[in-house]
C-alpha cells in the first residue's frame, strides 16, 4: 500500500473515531437531555397528584372544622374551612396550569371547581344555621351533612380519577425513560467500542507510518550523505555565491582545482578574488550584473589564478535561486576546467594557420602545375605535329625507296606520335576536372547511358553496329550531378568494359543503379579479362595500367578522371575483379537534399 493511502486510511480512521465520540457524547447529551425532560415530567405528575391530594385535604379539613363547628359553635374549628375559601381556588387555578397540555385532566378540574364550589356553598350553609336547639334544625343539619357526604364522594370520585390517570402517565413515562436509557447504554458502548477500535487501528497505523517515516529518514540521511560526496566530489566544480557575490558554498573539486582550503573560500572571498584581472573586471561589471538580472549563464568562460599562481580556465554555469518576492537568494554555479581544450584549441589554431599556408603554398604550386602542363602540352604538339607530318610526307613521297623493315620503323614512329599526342589530350582533361564548377542538376541517367553506350560502340566498332556487346540495363534512378561530368565518367566505365570484353565469344555489359540510404549506385559489369585484385591500389591512378598497352590500348587516365569527378561530386568509387571472369565498376552519387 502507498505511502499516501496509508495515512490518508489513518486520517480518515481518526476522523471516524472522533466522529463516533462525537456521535456517542451526542447520544449521550441528548439522552441527559431527554431524561431530564422525561424526570420533569414525573416530577410534574407527581406534583399534579400531590396537588390534587392537597385540594382534597383541604377539603375534608374544612368539612371536618365545620362539622366541629356545627357540633361546638366553637370558631376555632371554622378555620380549616376558612382557609379552604382562601386557597382552594388558586389550588384549582394551578392544577389547572398543571396540566393545560391534558384535555381530559381540564375537563376533570372543571369538575372539580364545580363541585368544590358547590361543596364549600354546602358548608356555608351549614354554618349560617342558627344555633338553638330544636328537632327541625337536627335535620337540616342532617340533610346539609348527607349533601355534603355525596358532594365529597363525587370530588373523591374526581381526584381519584385524575390520579389514576396521573399515575397512568408517570408510568408511561417511566417505562419510556427506562427504554430510552437502556437504547441510550447499549448506543454509547457500542460507539466507544467502535471508536477504540478505529482509534487501535489508526494508532497502529501511525505506529507503522512512524516506522517507516523513520526507515525514510535514515534512507534520506543516507541519501543526502551520497548526495554530498557526489558535489563534493564531481568530476565538475560546484559552488553558490550570495547577492555581493561572496562565495557560501563550494565542492573539493573545486578546492583542488584552485589549491585552496574551504576555510580560506567560503564567506571570506568573492568569486572574482579568485579570477586573472581581466576576468574579475569583466566579471565584475557585464556579466554578474546580467546573471543577477537574467537569472542564468552558459558556458562563460573566465580566468582563474589557482594558489601557486598558474591560470586554469574554465566554463562556468550558472543558475538563479530567488524567494517567492523574486529577490536573488544565491547560485547554483558549475565550472568545468577548460585548460586542456583551450591549449588544444591554441594548437589547432596554430596548425589552421600552418595548414593554410600549406594549402596557399599547395595552390600556387597547383597554378604552376597547371600553367607548367598546359605550356608543357602546348610546347610538346608543335614537334610531335611536325613528327607526325614529316613521317606522313616520308611516306609518301620516299615509300618506294623503304624497304618493310624502314616502312615498319615509320609506322612505329606515326603511332608512338599519336600516342603521345593522346596522352597529353588526357593529360588536359584529367587538369580541366580539377578546375571546372560543377553545375548540378537532374539527369535522366537511362537517356544518358544510351547516349554515351551509342557512341562508345560506334567508337569501338568503327560505326560496325552489329559487332557492338549485347547491353542489359535495367531502368535507371535519376541523379543529381553536372551532365558533362557524369557523361565522362560513364564513358571511361563503358569504353573500358566493351574494351576488355572485346575478346569474348559473347560479351555482355550490364548497367544497373539502386537506392540505397542518402545515395544512389550505378553499376557497369562487364564478363572481360577482368584483373588480379591484389594491384587494386594502382587502379584509380593517373597513368597506371593492369594490362599492357600490346594487349589494350589506352593511357590509363580513365578511371583516374572517373574517380576526381565522382569525388568531386561527394560519392564514392570502388570495383571488384577477377581474372577471366569479369569486373564489375560501381560509383556511389549523393542524393538531392530536399527542404
Amino acid at each position: 500500500m502507498h505511502r499516501f493511502e496509508r495515512e490518508t486510511l489513518t486520517v480518515y480512521g481518526l476522523a471516524a473515531a472522533l466522529i463516533l465520540m462525537m456521535a456517542s457524547a451526542s447520544i449521550a447529551y441528548r439522552s441527559v437531555d431527554r431524561f431530564a425532560a422525561r424526570a420533569a415530567l414525573v416530577q410534574h405528575s407527581h406534583v399534579v397528584i400531590n396537588q390534587t391530594n392537597v385540594l382534597l385535604s383541604e377539603l375534608k379539613d374544612a368539612e371536618t372544622g365545620s362539622r366541629g363547628y356545627l357540633l361546638t359553635r366553637d370558631k376555632r374549628f371554622l378555620e380549616p374551612y376558612e382557609q379552604a375559601v382562601r386557597v382552594l381556588p388558586a389550588q384549582l387555578q394551578t392544577l389547572k396550569a398543571l396540566t393545560r397540555d391534558n384535555a381530559g385532566q381540564q375537563q376533570a378540574i372543571a369538575v372539580l371547581g364545580r363541585l368544590t364550589a358547590q361543596q364549600l356553598a354546602i358548608l356555608r350553609e351549614g354554618i349560617a344555621l342558627e344555633p338553638q336547639i330544636d328537632h327541625d334544625r337536627n335535620a337540616k343539619v342532617m340533610a346539609i351533612a348527607l349533601q355534603g357526604k355525596r358532594v365529597m364522594d363525587e370530588i373523591r370520585a374526581v381526584v381519584g380519577h385524575m390520579a389514576a390517570d396521573e399515575e397512568q402517565i408517570l408510568r408511561r413515562r417511566t417505562a419510556a425513560e427506562n427504554s430510552d436509557s437502556h437504547r441510550t447504554k447499549r448506543w454509547v458502548v457500542l460507539g466507544s467500542l467502535a471508536a477504540i477500535a478505529l482509534l487501535l487501528a489508526a494508532f497502529w497505523a501511525l505506529h507503522h507510518e512512524i516506522r517507516k517515516r523513520r526507515a525514510a529518514q535514515e534512507q534520506a540521511e543516507k541519501t543526502a550523505l551520497e548526495l554530498a560526496d557526489l558535489y563534493n566530489n564531481a568530476p565538475c566544480a560546484y559552488h553558490s555565491v550570495d547577492a555581493q557575490g561572496v562565495i557560501t558554498r563550494i565542492n573539493d573539486t573545486e578546492l583542488a582545482w584552485l589549491g585552496y582550503t574551504r576555510d580560506e573560500i567560503v564567506g571570506k572571498m568573492r568569486h572574482p578574488d579568485l579570477m586573472t584581472p581581466e576576468s574579475a573586471e569583466r566579471y565584475r561589471q557585464t556579466v554578474f550584473p546580467l546573471f543577477q538580472e537574467q537569472g542564468w549563464l552558459k558556458d562563460v568562460e573566465f580566468e582563474y589564478v589557482r594558489k601557486d599562481g598558474s591560470i586554469l580556465c574554465g566554463a562556468l554555469n550558472a543558475t538563479v535561486v530567488r524567494d517567492a518576492q523574486g529577490r536573488y537568494v544565491t547560485s547554483r554555479t558549475s565550472l568545468y576546467d577548460i585548460t586542456d581544450r583551450k591549449q588544444t584549441e591554441l594548437r589547432i589554431r596554430q596548425l589552421n594557420a600552418q595548414l593554410d599556408q600549406r594549402a596557399a603554398e599547395l595552390e600556387m604550386t597547383n597554378k604552376e602545375l597547371e600553367s607548367f602542363s598546359y605550356s608543357v602540352s602546348h610546347d610538346l604538339r608543335s614537334p610531335l605535329r611536325a613528327i607526325d607530318g614529316f613521317s606522313r610526307m616520308l611516306e609518301e613521297d620516299y615509300a618506294d625507296l623503304l624497304d618493310d623493315e624502314g616502312r615498319r620503323i615509320l609506322q612505329v614512329i606515326r603511332d608512338n606520335s599519336k600516342k603521345m599526342g593522346q596522352l597529353i589530350d588526357d593529360l588536359l582533361a584529367f587538369s580541366r576536372l580539377g578546375r571546372k564548377p560543377i553545375e548540378a542538376a537532374l539527369i535522366d541517367m537511362d537517356a544518358l547511358v544510351d547516349e554515351v553506350w551509342s557512341q562508345a560502340c560506334a567508337e569501338a566498332r568503327g560505326g560496325a553496329r552489329d559487332a557492338a556487346p549485347r547491353l542489359r540495363r535495367e531502368p535507371l534512378p535519376a541523379a543529381w550531378g553536372d551532365a558533362a561530368m557524369i557523361r565522362q565518367v560513364l564513358a571511361n566505365l563503358v569504353s573500358n568494359a566493351i574494351k576488355y570484353s572485346s575478346r569474348q565469344a559473347e560479351p555482355v555489359v550490364e548497367i544497373s543503379g539502386s537506392q540505397e540510404g542518402t545515395e544512389t549506385l550505378y553499376q557497369v559489369r562487364d564478363n572481360g579479362v577482368g584483373f588480379d585484385m591484389q594491384y587494386y591500389n594502382k587502379l584509380f591512378r593517373v597513368f597506371q595500367r593492369l594490362h599492357g598497352a600490346d594487349e589494350f590500348p589506352g593511357t590509363g587516365v580513365g578511371l583516374a578522371i572517373v574517380q576526381r569527378v565522382v569525388v568531386r561530386h561527394g560519392g564514392r568509387v570502388w570495383a571488384q575483379s577477377e581474372p577471366g571472369v569479369g569486373s564489375i565498376f560501381t560509383f556511389s552519387l549523393p542524393k538531392k537534399e530536399t527542404t
